[in-house]
């Protein structure tokens, strides 16, 4: 039996990925952003690795359409359904 290594972000893209719950799909889809971003930071310092550059590639494009899916949905919810965006305020470094 062959081990396959599959990367933190990459799981959690295809958690985002297989999701059915709208309300849990965008809890995925932002922790799955937030891991993809993290690991374009380390490759950035840290390797040349073609092959996961090209699957963050389109991982990202694929969270875009998630992203796109879930507003089109939201949209079309009825309004008493709909979830409040809550929206922090920015603070200023000083």
């Amino acid at each position: 039996m062959t081990s396959h290594f599959e990367p933190e972000w990459q799981r959690l893209y295809v958690e985002a990925l297989i999701e059915v719950n709208p309300q849990v799909l965008v809890e995925r889809v932002s922790v799955a952003e937030k891991a993809i971003l993290s690991r374009v930071a380390e490759l950035c310092t840290s390797s040349d690795d073609r092959v996961e550059w090209k699957a963050i590639e389109d991982a990202i494009t694929g969270m875009a359409v998630l992203r796109r899916e879930i507003l089109k949905s939201s949209r079309n919810a009825p309004t008493a359904r709909r979830t409040p965006t809550i929206v922090m305020p920015r603070t200023s470094a000083s």
